[in-house]
């Protein structure tokens, strides 16, 4: 239980850090947006906190939060611009606490798990999930009022949102179609498209949620919500080096010694096969944490090893054996460590969602880099297992004996 808070706590840090830095504005401001965090942050906690769809009570409070949030929005007919009107601190109240109750609710139910609010039952049952309905139908009636007042921008980018947050992707596409009616230029409202576009091809942004998103930094170098999305993207397609550049960009923007920096070096870190700062800090807790793990052996076989040198970077990695080459788990050595053994875990993922148990089959290997980049490069030695099931605990050995051409 104890794990679970420590990464419950974590995840709340790392969801502020990369969705407040859309509330920062232009580089002129240096006061915080809050309707990009009405726009951003309630929708990745969702995300962050949607689990298997086992546990209905959890999964009704969600709801009802939702419901809620809504519901006062829904019913506040002075709406706020973009650039900040009364009515504001009720929403950003709402949103802060929503993650912070369903934290206090996981502890009441015993478990770090909870359903998906749209699933029609919880796993094991046919009844519907009190509530579910409920949040539809609130829903429905801001869709039906936004007939009535086209030209509210707020509530287009609401309405959006929440189609998004139940997995009603080509409605929340047309919504968000609708805000860039009213208004064309505004750049938060292009990349929450983008987004949604992305959203409707499994998070892939290639085409033209990449290209729209690559013309907001034309306009705003800056802008937070596009260094985040095309960081995000980069890690994806195992591209670290635009990745970690897209972040140390958006990292520029805080104080460093601030926790959303901090959160945002962990992320570089991971991206770049690195352990992330925090790691030796608190070995116990990673332990903790870890849910599922694999120990790998890894040897340089002697018919190639005088193309690496001693100091050459050697990454042991896992990634899906079908899916993103973006890995899973990863350590980074070097040559001079060979042979060696290392223990790959779900605490190395470098995001939410994506580590080890997510995963039915997957491939594990070991790659000297020449040029200390994660990603393969040509004249790097490199070894592949083929694709295993996960089985916590396991051995694996991995011999490094062929050269990346």
């Amino acid at each position: 239980m104890l794990g679970f808070w420590i990464l419950a706590a974590l995840l709340l840090l790392v969801g502020y850090a990369f969705f407040l830095p859309a509330l920062l504005g232009n580089r002129r401001q240096k006061s915080v947006d809050r309707q990009r965090l009405n726009l951003l942050l309630h929708q990745q906690r969702r995300e962050e906190l949607a689990g298997d769809g086992k546990d209905a009570p959890a999964d009704d409070l969600l709801a009802e939060l939702d419901r809620d949030l809504l519901a006062d929005l829904a019913a506040t007919e002075a709406r706020a611009g973009l650039n900040g009107k009364a009515g504001r601190w009720s929403v950003l109240v709402a949103l802060l606490l929503a993650p912070l109750l369903a934290v206090l609710v996981y502890g009441q139910l015993g478990r770090p798990e909870l359903a998906d609010f749209q699933a029609a039952a919880p796993r094991g049952t046919t009844a519907q999930a009190p509530g579910a309905a409920d949040f539809q139908a609130t829903v429905d009636a801001l869709a039906k009022r936004l007939q009535e007042n086209p030209n509210d921008l707020d509530g287009w980018m609401l309405l959006a949102r929440s189609l998004l947050a139940t997995d009603q992707i080509d409605k929340a596409i047309s919504a968000y179609e609708f805000a860039l009616r009213i208004a064309p230029d505004n750049l938060d409202v292009q990349a929450l498209y983008a987004q949604a576009l992305a959203e409707r091809k499994d998070g892939d942004f290639t085409g033209k949620p990449g290209e729209i998103l690559a013309a907001i930094l034309k306009k705003e170098p800056g802008h937070p919500s596009a260094l985040w999305f095309t960081g995000l993207a980069a890690a994806k397609r195992g591209d670290a080096k635009e990745a970690v550049e897209r972040w140390e960009a958006l990292r520029s923007q805080f104080p460093p010694d601030s926790e959303d920096a901090k959160q945002l070096a962990q992320y570089i870190a991971r991206v770049k096969g690195e352990a992330p700062p925090a790691a030796a800090e608190a070995p116990v807790q990673r332990q903790a944490e870890a849910k599922k793990s694999i120990r790998v052996k890894v040897e340089l076989s002697d018919a190639i090893r005088s193309k690496a040198a001693p100091e050459d970077s050697v990454f042991v990695f896992a990634r899906a054996a079908s899916g993103p080459p973006m890995p899973l788990a990863v350590v980074r050595k070097q040559v001079r460590d060979l042979p060696l053994e290392v223990t790959l875990d779900d605490t190395m993922s470098m995001m939410q969602g994506t580590n080890l148990s997510s995963v039915d089959k997957l491939v594990v290997g070991a790659r000297v880099s020449k040029s200390g980049q994660a990603t393969p490069q040509p004249g790097d030695l490199q070894g592949l297992s083929e694709p295993i099931s996960v089985q916590d605990g396991q051995v694996l050995g991995i011999r490094i004996e062929r050269e990346v051409r």
